[in-house]
């Protein structure tokens, strides 16, 4: 089946969303308020980059031919890009934290299972409420958890820890969305399916604003005490990013990419390592909130022109190509 360019700009974007909400962590002034109308818009959007992201790679993994060697060598290498990502910013990350690439190890390494289970309707909506209820359950156990608690590994026990349940990534609740692009892709739902059940999530959104106004708590951070909090990834948090993901899919599904965003989503994983070296190599400038609002937005869509320029001048030079290459050895 020929690459469709519609699902590579919908990873396009979700890499520029994923680069916003990164760079506008590194260089947001240290007092600048969580409360306001651009950090929301920038919270919002970038929250949606990873559950765009996860569920893009279950609707492609429906594409894949799934061999037990190819998930190895996928497992591997993906883990091998994680630690490259973590020592390319020390400030963030422990050497061996799990992230969203060990995310993507296991969810391929286990793709048969949830694949199947997608496949069925019934089936799909049972796990995924089995997900969302087991997340709800288990969520008190680790939601008191800093950064630096879900990010540093002491051990094997704690790297297996993170990477099923407490850590920035874990299987649990996030193989949630991965489920619902296989999903995506077995039923193919119209568009007008996609924005009624979009607009339904969307009510449910609407009313935890209403509870976080009433209750005088913030609506959204990414931790601490919040309606929808991403780390760890809380119900409110999932019914809203599905929303979103849900609008986006609906906008995006079927149309031609006229201004290249489809080259990011071909270099998605490249981009991702590599956008990580200047954000640690300039993690310390003190900026104010004008001059870091401009830095964010042009060091977000710079990425675009250098792809384009990638996939002209140096089309296989890039971290897909060599994991294509070594997959295809015999």
């Amino acid at each position: 089946m020929s690459r469709r360019k519609d699902i590579d700009q919908l990873r396009g974007v979700a890499i520029l969303l994923m680069v916003m909400v990164h760079s506008a962590a590194t260089w947001a002034p240290s007092d600048a308020s969580t409360t306001s109308l651009l950090a929301l818009i920038i919270g919002g959007l970038g929250g949606l980059a990873a559950p765009l992201f996860v569920t893009v790679g279950g609707w492609v993994t429906v594409q894949s031919e799934w061999t037990l060697r190819k998930a190895l060598i996928r497992f591997v290498f993906l883990y091998a890009a994680q630690i490259l990502v973590n020592i390319s910013a020390p400030q963030r990350f422990d050497p061996f934290s799990p992230g969203v690439l060990t995310l993507f190890a296991l969810l391929y390494l286990t793709a048969p299972l949830w694949v199947r289970i997608s496949k069925n309707i019934r089936a799909t909506i049972l796990v995924g409420v089995g997900i969302i209820t087991l997340n709800q359950i288990l969520l008190s156990g680790h939601e008191a958890l800093d950064w630096d608690d879900r990010t540093f590994v002491g051990g094997l026990l704690e790297h297996v820890k993170h990477l099923l349940l407490t850590g920035t990534y874990p299987l649990l609740p996030w193989i949630l969305f991965s489920l619902f692009g296989a999903s995506l892709n077995n039923f193919n739902p119209s568009r007008r399916t996609l924005l009624i059940l979009g607009s339904g999530g969307f009510s449910f959104s609407a009313y935890f604003l209403y509870r976080s106004t009433q209750e005088k708590i913030p609506f959204a951070q990414p931790s601490g005490e919040a309606m929808l909090t991403f780390f760890p990834a809380n119900t409110a948090f999932l019914i809203a990013a599905l929303t979103g993901v849900l609008l986006i899919w609906a906008i995006l599904e079927n149309k031609n990419s006229k201004i290249g965003i489809h080259h990011l989503g071909r270099l998605s994983l490249t981009l991702y390592v590599v956008h990580f070296i200047p954000l640690s190599i300039f993690a310390n400038l003190n900026l104010g909130l004008s001059s870091a609002s401009v830095l964010v937005l042009g060091y977000t869509l710079l990425w675009w022109p250098l792809s384009l320029v990638h996939q002209r001048l140096f089309p296989t030079r890039s971290l897909e190509n060599m994991l294509r290459s070594i997959t295809q050895q015999r």
